[in-house]
């Protein structure tokens, strides 16, 4: 199939999922005749650990570039790479992705098929380890499948069109750039059949805080769920603190809210029936980790409140 793709990936010490992704690339149905790999200043090795594999392992006519982009967000890291792509057709995936075998090969069918500039791939989530597991099904769900950017192909023009990502943010970025990109272009074609994987969740309770908390200043630097983070700014105090205010009626509320989230809500998310499979202690776990997630994003929304009013940024 003549369709030439540069594959783009930011990546930021991700040597220990590595292997896993080069493999997957190299054994793609439709090889990208293109990877760049653009690095926020890796300390693990990840670069060395690209070239060499290159160097063993690349094909006739294909180009691996690592460009140096100390500091680089994703969406930055996006950015450079696609400045520095040589094809007008550019697929996104990231670090502890692994695509099926086949999966540039669909996207490129059916963007030729359906003559678009967008189709979206689909990522599958699933975890192994208790934690992971739990955090897993919190989230996204367990076996779950949903369009994702960084499993997704893209002509040069939507770019032009509507720009790159936004540079300064680590996380929610996507969720701006897809914004501009529904406006522009409306509702986008999804390859159902193009898939990827995801399991790298937060193995450690320290791991989990952080991620919310980081995700959600970032959405409030964004302006992205504002009606969320209100919902959360007041919401959260108000449900911790009910029942010491009136213990019956306020431990009610409290109790029904965790079964909801903590045991329903995973179950509604995923696919995997039982969720939790072989980890029966997952299942224990999802209830602290609601806890532990609410504080997360409370504290993330207000540090992005204060950095916001602290630039003199007006507040949605």
């Amino acid at each position: 199939m003549n369709f030439p793709v540069t594959l783009v990936i930011p990546i930021l010490n991700e040597a220990y999922s590595l292997p896993y992704l080069l493999q997957s690339i190299k054994e793609q149905s439709h090889r990208p005749d293109q990877i760049i790999f653009s690095d926020a200043g890796s300390t693990d090795g990840g670069p060395s650990l690209i070239r060499d594999w290159w160097h063993r392992e690349g094909w006739k006519g294909g180009e691996c570039l690592v460009l140096s982009c100390p500091g680089a967000m994703p969406g930055a890291g996006r950015n450079a790479g696609v400045d520095s792509a040589r094809n007008e057709w550019i697929a996104f995936i990231d670090g502890g992705i692994t695509p099926t075998h086949d999966w540039l090969e669909r996207l490129c069918k059916h963007a030729l098929e359906k003559k678009v500039p967008v189709v979206f791939g689909v990522c599958e989530f699933s975890a192994d380890t208790r934690i992971s597991k739990a955090v897993c099904a919190l989230s996204y769900g367990c076996g779950s499948v949903h369009p994702v950017i960084p499993a997704s192909l893209f002509a040069r023009q939507v770019f032009v069109e509507i720009g790159g990502f936004p540079s300064y943010l680590r996380a929610g970025e996507d969720l701006v750039w897809m914004a501009a990109l529904y406006k522009r272009y409306g509702d986008c074609e999804v390859c159902v059949t193009a898939r990827v994987k995801y399991t790298h969740f937060p193995e450690n309770w320290l791991q989990v805080f952080n991620k919310w908390r980081v995700t959600e200043l970032n959405c409030v630097l964004a302006g992205v769920r504002s009606w969320q983070h209100k919902l959360y700014l007041f919401g959260f105090p108000f449900l911790y603190l009910l029942p010491i205010y009136n213990e019956n009626f306020g431990n009610l509320i409290f109790l029904a809210y965790i079964l909801f989230r903590g045991v329903i809500d995973p179950i509604r998310r995923s696919q995997d029936c039982p969720w939790w499979k072989k980890k029966v202690g997952a299942a224990f776990l999802a209830l602290p980790l609601v806890g532990l997630i609410d504080m997360a994003k409370w504290i993330g929304i207000i540090q992005g409140i204060l950095l916001k009013l602290s630039a003199g940024i007006c507040l949605d």
